[in-house]
C-alpha cells in the first residue's frame, strides 16, 4: 500500500526586469503582466569571444527602437515586410 502526502515544489518567478540599457524598470499593467519588451538569450558556443557563456538580455520598446535604426538590414514583421525605422 502506499502512503502518499503532498509537497510543494517551487519554481523560480521574475520579480523584476530592467532595461540592460537604460536600467529602466520595465513596469507591469494592472493585471500583472510586464509591458512589452524584448528579451534575448544566448548560448555561445566553441570558437566564439564568449566561449560557453549564456548571456540573458532584456530591453524595453525604446531601447530596441533606437537599436535597430543601426542596422543594415532592418528586421521583418511577421508579414514578411521590413520594419520602419
Amino acid at each position: 500500500m502506499r502512503v502518499l502526502t503532498n509537497c510543494s515544489v517551487e519554481t523560480p518567478k521574475v520579480a523584476d526586469v530592467k532595461c540592460n540599457s537604460c536600467g529602466e524598470k520595465v513596469e507591469k499593467n494592472k493585471i500583472g503582466y510586464f509591458q512589452d519588451h524584448v528579451s534575448l538569450s544566448k548560448t555561445w558556443g566553441y570558437h566564439s569571444p564568449y566561449d560557453g557563456e549564456a548571456h540573458d538580455i532584456d530591453l524595453c520598446v525604446d531601447c530596441y527602437k533606437d537599436w535597430i535604426v543601426h542596422f543594415e538590414i532592418p528586421p521583418y514583421s511577421s508579414g514578411g515586410t521590413a520594419i520602419a525605422v
